[in-house]
């Protein structure tokens, strides 16, 4: 089956809707991809709570051999690989590349479908870039992105803005087609950082009651 005659059937099974058709397609194989990217997201976590509690280790280290930045090196990267700590993820990197011809074939099979389609929703075409789309896609970047567990206590405003600015560069002049398609990717990935929240949050009320029951 190609990508004109799986459009064509899913935009069948909603009245010949293309916009809903695209929000099928994404959702779905999003949905698909999410228990990899779940465990990459949590792969990533831990790693990043062993490097803070390793990190008054690393002072010392830094501060003993501040006039042997060498040493200082390999002092560190010895500690971190006795810890399992990783700065670079190979199985990480692995699952990235693998996501990669899945959007791409995505990507082009949602374009080919929407270039010269009609309205959807309060878009007048899906052909043609939408600010309020655009907007949508930005909010939902952000806020995943402020949400999303990690190692320090309070998100960093610089690298939310950051992603928000990357994501708008990319979308701003997309097609409503292909935004559709970041727009259900980014809502997505708003679970994602809902569930990891709620897993660190449990994880964080266990071993507070460990810590209590020691007591």
């Amino acid at each position: 089956m190609n990508a004109d005659t799986l459009m064509s059937f899913l935009a069948s099974l909603f009245d010949g809707s293309m916009g809903w058709a695209i929000l099928c397609l994404a959702l779905t194989v999003r949905f698909a991809l999410l228990p990899l990217t779940l465990h990459m997201a949590r792969k990533a976590l831990a790693n990043q709570q062993k490097i803070k509690a390793l990190q008054p280790q690393v002072e010392e280290i830094r501060a003993r051999l501040k006039d042997k930045p060498q040493d200082a090196f390999a002092a560190v990267a010895a500690l971190y690989k006795e810890n399992g700590v990783r700065l670079f993820d190979r199985s990480t990197l692995l699952g990235a590349l693998v996501q990669l011809p899945v959007f791409g074939l995505l990507y082009r099979t949602i374009s080919q479908a929407s270039a010269g389609k009609g309205a959807f929703l309060w878009m007048k075409s899906l052909a043609s870039p939408d600010a309020a789309l655009t907007a949508l896609i930005l909010l939902l970047t952000g806020l995943a992105a402020w949400y999303y567990p990690s190692a320090s206590a309070d998100p960093s405003m610089l690298m939310v803005a950051m992603q928000v600015a990357i994501m708008a560069f990319m979308v701003w002049k997309l097609s409503a087609g292909l935004g559709l398609y970041w727009a259900a990717s980014s809502g997505v990935n708003a679970v994602q950082t809902l569930m990891l929240r709620r897993e660190r949050h449990r994880a964080a009320g266990r071993a507070a009651a460990r810590q209590s029951a020691r007591r």
